[in-house]
């Protein structure tokens, strides 16, 4: 049984990535992405996105991913990634000589 008026959630990492929102009907939308988990994100957005809207996040860098937006507020939003998405990996690359 959760604890009243608690969400689980996967752990957030704080970002200000632009990507760029495709909504429903192909319209695009510049967006700041603010936080992220493997779970779902949240946004910065100049035009507010419907809640329960299917989209995808497309992440430049790392492609498109299938969303549902489940809140909107003025210039904030958050979704649900529809499908797992897995967390970044770190590249470690060998050292060059100079």
């Amino acid at each position: 049984m959760r604890t009243p008026g608690h969400i689980p959630r996967n752990d957030r990492s704080q970002t200000r990535h632009p990507a760029v929102l495709v909504r429903e009907d192909g319209a695009e939308n510049s967006v700041i992405i603010t936080e992220v988990s493997t779970g779902g994100f949240r946004l910065s957005v100049s035009e507010t996105p419907k809640i329960g809207e299917h989209v995808f996040l497309r992440a430049e860098g790392y492609g498109d991913f299938p969303a549902q937006i489940r809140w909107a507020l003025g210039t904030d939003a958050g979704g649900a990634f529809l499908k797992p998405v897995k967390a970044a990996k770190t590249e470690k690359r060998p050292a060059t000589k100079p």
